[in-house]
């Protein structure tokens, strides 16, 4: 098994926030920005109208081989993407260990935000309404396997609340 270096994962619920603040910190520091779902291509790996995966064992496949084919040894990489995600059937479910493996993050971050305004952003982004209840379940298995997965590997866990991402800079 390929181990990828140099990345920094930000993981959080669609519509959280994790672009934006990713973009913030790619402008003041040498880290590039990936998103999972550029990689991805999310548009061929789930239907337009909702965040349902069809197969989250092969879409995490496609992205080490995508991240395979664009690391550079002399990058520093900041990754956005999830810890779980909604299968086919709307329920959340996490993403393989061995994705994380191969990712071999330096750092595990977690964009936190109200499931409400979550839910308002996503309307607003995708003109669909997620039901608060599913939404809040996907962020408390994101946030639950975020720490895992740092206790894991023995490295830092931050979360980021209401875009403060003060504690990620400093490690930066």
């Amino acid at each position: 098994m390929k181990r990828i270096k140099n990345i920094i994962f930000i993981g959080g619920i669609h519509g959280v926030g994790k672009g934006t603040i990713c973009k913030k910190i790619a402008l003041k520091t040498d880290l590039i920005h990936l998103t999972a779902s550029q990689i991805l291509k999310w548009e061929e790996i789930s239907d337009r109208d909702n965040k349902l995966v069809k197969n989250i064992a092969s879409t995490q496949s496609r992205l080490i081989k995508g991240l395979e084919n664009l690391i550079r040894k002399d990058g520093k990489y900041l990754l956005d993407g999830h810890f779980c995600l909604l299968n086919s059937d709307g329920f959340p479910r996490r993403i393989d260990e061995d994705t994380f493996d191969q990712i071999n993050p330096k750092v595990i971050t977690i964009v936190i935000d109200d499931v409400k305004k979550i839910a308002e952003r996503l309307k607003a982004r995708d003109g669909k309404m997620y039901d608060a209840k599913v939404l809040n379940e996907l962020q408390r298995m994101e946030i639950e396997y975020a720490k895992y997965l740092s206790d894991k590997y023995s490295i830092p866990y931050i979360e980021i609340k209401d875009g403060n991402y003060t504690q990620l800079m400093e490690i930066i």
